[in-house]
């Protein structure tokens, strides 16, 4: 610890890997249903659902007493844990309804109705992870209104991009506007997570969470994670894309792990870079220092 993290910031540690791996699966699961709805992949829908899926179990897990997880939704008026464990138990319950149904004769028809619902449910959740660090406001890394775009913006690029994979390997039929569509995505992906950051603050708990994640021990999972494997790369390999390369296929595959990954870790450094302000200004405390120094 340097002296610079001596001024009392205290860094939040109540979110682990499995939390980061719920806010993840479930970004990733909503951002890859509605991308794979407009693209008409049936099969990715499925595979949306199982991400959503394994961020419910992650949380079950966690928990510890899942036969008290019902209670998660009895503040939705006022807790976004309720809201967001509301609007993931409704997109699952529309989702999953509406798979099962398409393939039964006499309620077949209202397949598309179902998967309109779960469409709609999912826009919530791509957002639920960021309005629920953003309303613990004790966190000033957390607040503002630009962490909810981030989570959102990076759920919605992975979503594309593994489409956009996906289209790549398996299908032949032609969508134009795919790739331009998952390169915006990415780009706007980009810029709120770089707007999140330059509009936290200048506090000194949002200073030593930024200096965490740019030069610290969360380097790695912010810069190279988030940015460069999440971010960098996918994009370099749509642009490089048009020009047809022999392997663009495998070209794709490391687009999409490359994106995911980085999701996995943007998030993870935004959540444990969260970090509650010291109790003594650093101003004082700095001169306190010097004047001791002194004697």
């Amino acid at each position: 610890m340097t002296p610079k993290y001596l001024t009392g910031v205290r860094f939040a540690n109540h979110f682990g890997v499995l939390e980061t791996l719920s806010f993840w699966g479930e970004g990733v699961g909503a951002g890859l249903f509605i991308a794979a709805v407009l693209a008409g992949e049936r099969f990715l829908e499925t595979a949306a659902i199982a991400f959503v899926g394994i961020a419910v179990l992650a949380l079950l897990v966690h928990l510890g007493n899942p036969q008290r997880s019902w209670r998660a939704v009895r503040r939705v008026g006022n807790a976004w844990v309720s809201r967001g464990t509301l609007m993931i138990g409704l997109f699952l319950g529309f989702a999953v309804s509406g798979f099962i149904v398409q393939f039964i004769a006499p309620v077949a028809s209202f397949a598309p109705l179902l998967k309109l619902a779960a469409f709609v449910c999912a826009i919530p959740v791509l957002i639920y992870a960021g309005m629920l660090l953003r309303s613990m406001r004790a966190i000033r890394l957390w607040g503002g209104p630009y962490l909810p775009l981030a989570f959102g913006a990076q759920a919605v690029a992975s979503g594309f991009t593994v489409v956009w994979t996906y289209v790549k390997l398996f299908d032949a039929v032609p969508r134009p506007w795919l790739q331009p569509v998952t390169l915006g995505s990415l780009l706007l992906c980009a810029a709120f997570s770089a707007l999140h950051v330059a509009r936290a603050g200048k506090s000194a708990g949002v200073r030593a969470s930024v200096e965490r994640m740019r030069s610290g021990d969360l380097r790695g999972l912010f810069v190279i994670g988030g940015w460069l494997l999440g971010i960098a790369i996918p994009l370099a390999i749509l642009t490089l894309a048009q020009a047809n390369l022999e392997d663009g296929a495998i070209l794709a595959l490391v687009a999409s792990f490359c994106r995911l990954y980085g999701d996995f870790a943007y998030r993870n450094a935004i959540v444990r870079a969260g970090a509650y302000e010291p109790v003594v200004p650093t101003a004082p405390y700095a001169l306190f220092r010097k004047v001791s120094a002194a004697k």
